[in-house]
């Protein structure tokens, strides 16, 4: 006896399947907590009295939030944060993950390239020019990196498969 599969079945069956649980759960767990600390310095750089941070010689958040470098072409780092992780989010929807337009595939590793170059610019900034450290921009830096750690080792996991 023949089962006749409806709509449903033969979209589900042309589909590919989602990255594993290994990669879905960290990656939106880390998006979540980038969006996150962003919404948080966005908040802090329109009302620097709600910026939480210790202020020694080196860890310095509003130092770092405040100084020339905490704009590029006149943008706030922490809205270019946030349309960073808004962005991703949107590549990590079941829908994108699904997507045979390889856009979609290879935009998420752009988007964390460039993620991972930006945090390179502005751990040198803190580091060699400004001498101080935002610990909250910190925890952005570490999230990108390790989204970009993740997004890497489900492209060789796709790349392993065609074999």
């Amino acid at each position: 006896m023949t089962q006749e599969m409806t709509a449903d079945d033969r979209v589900d069956a042309a589909s590919p399947p989602l990255p594993p649980a290994w990669f879905q759960i960290p990656a939106w767990l880390l998006t979540i907590a980038g969006l996150g600390i962003s919404v948080y310095l966005t908040i802090s750089h329109y009302d620097e009295g709600a910026l939480v941070c210790s202020a020694t010689s080196t860890i310095d958040c509003h130092a770092v939030t405040t100084s020339e470098y905490s704009a590029l072409l006149g943008i706030p780092m922490p809205l270019l944060g946030l349309a960073f992780f808004v962005g991703f989010g949107a590549l990590l929807t079941p829908w994108a993950l699904r997507a045979t337009w390889p856009p979609l595939r290879w935009g998420r590793v752009a988007a964390v390239s460039v993620g991972v170059l930006m945090v390179v610019y502005l751990v040198t900034v803190e580091l060699a020019v400004l001498h101080k450290i935002c610990l909250w921009c910190t925890g952005v830096h570490v999230v990108t990196v390790l989204l970009f750690l993740l997004v890497l080792a489900d492209e060789f996991r796709r790349i392993g498969q065609v074999d």
